[in-house]
């Protein structure tokens, strides 16, 4: 056994440890102070963890070719991915468990898989031994958003670690599933749309050069939408190796500009917000995300000020990034979200629904603020779960309008001069 059962002096834990966990090592002082407690006592406690024994045995053994001595701190990218989600739940677990985070990190650290992550926490946990705490080594490496490590900070003062972490992952997974809505939402209408497009290149090259070859050996007036046709295969025919290209960079230049580079991506989000099925699911999934992520900051004792100016980092569209600091602003000032409301009547009414509005201005008045924003959470996170899933049925009457229009122009302009040819033939 690790303990022995009587008391035992320094010298005496110190021979037990190096003969059982490393006969080579030699510990100082401070070393031996983290396995005997003070009063020499070493008896072992009917109530105590195994994970105790854990932690004792890391603390005694060097983290020999794993932990290098603390290194600059490089700050990394606050964006949550599956491995850091995947981390922060097994966190939870170990130290919910009882071990301490110490211990945690260097189990977690030897089981990551992923370089970058790895690099990451090799470096944080050297953070940690040398004296930080566990948040200010998030916020030094930039490894969550803000509002996730003040969660964080307030479960290491209030010694309910564990639980808070556990809430960052519930954050993480209700987030990640907003996202992939959107996504979901807009798979449909994109793919129907490039589809239209290669179908349209595909007629224009190598169908329409055919029907102008026919149409130009009769002899009789062709209708306008025909040459139209006719004009559009020729230039296709003869420069579509420039044409082709040119449209691919046009799309795709268009698809970055839009909606993945971060200086221009505000226009591709006024566009999506002002379509009428969209502004529907992005308000609905904005204000879910608002509502659920501030009555967390509040019920962990976090001030509404700090809560609102570390949720304006956290809001997908600019729009909702600028009025929830302009609501940090104004509380801060001594107003509240009814002032702030009738001060700005016509702006919040396109970020935040009037009934909305009006269920935070009576949480706020009866003192139940935290409880009413959970029910707003929940109850919006439901709908914009199922316009996400009808999000196909209300776009195909608007699709089908704009497929059906290029098929009739098709069609009118190729049958028209086949009539007109048939009524010669008659007369």
């Amino acid at each position: 056994m690790f303990f022995n059962k009587k008391n035992t002096s320094n010298t005496e834990v110190n021979n037990n440890v190096n003969t059982e966990v490393n006969p080579s090592a030699s510990f100082d002082s401070t070393q031996l102070s983290q396995v005997t407690p003070a009063n020499g006592n070493t008896q072992d406690n009917p109530n105590q963890s195994v994970f105790t024994e854990i932690e004792q045995l890391y603390a005694q053994q060097p983290f020999q070719n794993q932990v290098p001595v603390r290194p600059k701190v490089k700050r990394g990218n606050s964006r949550v991915t599956k491995e850091k989600k995947t981390f922060l739940d097994n966190l939870a677990l170990l130290i919910g468990s009882g071990m301490g985070v110490n211990t945690s990190l260097r189990i977690l650290y030897k089981n990551v898989k992923d370089k970058s992550l790895k690099q990451t926490l090799n470096s944080m946990l050297s953070s940690v031994e040398s004296g930080s705490s566990l948040s200010q080594t998030m916020t030094d490496h930039n490894f969550l958003p803000e509002f996730l490590i003040s969660l964080i900070r307030i479960g290491e003062e209030s010694g309910n670690l564990a639980d808070k972490i556990k809430r960052t992952v519930v954050s993480l997974d209700k987030d990640q599933r907003r996202r992939a809505q959107l996504r979901t939402a807009l798979f449909y209408p994109v793919f129907v749309f490039i589809l239209v497009i290669v179908l349209g290149i595909g007629v224009s090259t190598f169908i329409l050069p055919r029907i102008g070859q026919v149409f130009s050996n009769m002899n009789t007036q062709l209708p306008a939408m025909t040459r139209i046709l006719i004009q559009i295969g020729e230039f296709m025919s003869k420069y579509w190796y420039i044409i082709i290209p040119l449209i691919l960079v046009i799309l795709i230049t268009s698809i970055l500009v839009l909606f993945v580079f971060p200086a221009t991506r505000k226009s591709g989000q006024w566009l999506l917000f002002h379509l009428p099925v969209f502004n529907d699911l992005i308000v609905k999934t904005e204000v879910s995300r608002f509502s659920y992520n501030l009555a967390m900051l509040l019920n962990s004792g976090i001030p509404i000020t700090k809560s609102l100016s570390s949720l304006s980092r956290v809001h997908d569209y600019y729009m909702y990034k600028n009025y929830t600091q302009f609501l940090a602003n104004y509380i801060q000032s001594g107003k509240s979200f009814h002032n702030i409301f009738e001060l700005n009547r016509k702006k919040t009414n396109t970020i935040f629904p009037f009934t909305v509005q009006e269920i935070i201005t009576a949480g706020e008045e009866s003192g139940k603020l935290p409880e009413v924003l959970e029910q707003i959470g929940d109850k919006y996170e439901q709908e914009s779960e199922q316009i996400a899933k009808n999000i196909a049925v209300l776009l195909e009457p608007a699709l089908l309008i704009v497929v059906w229009v290029g098929v009739v122009f098709l069609a009118v302009a190729i049958l028209l001069p086949i009539y007109s040819l048939v009524g010669n033939f008659q007369t």
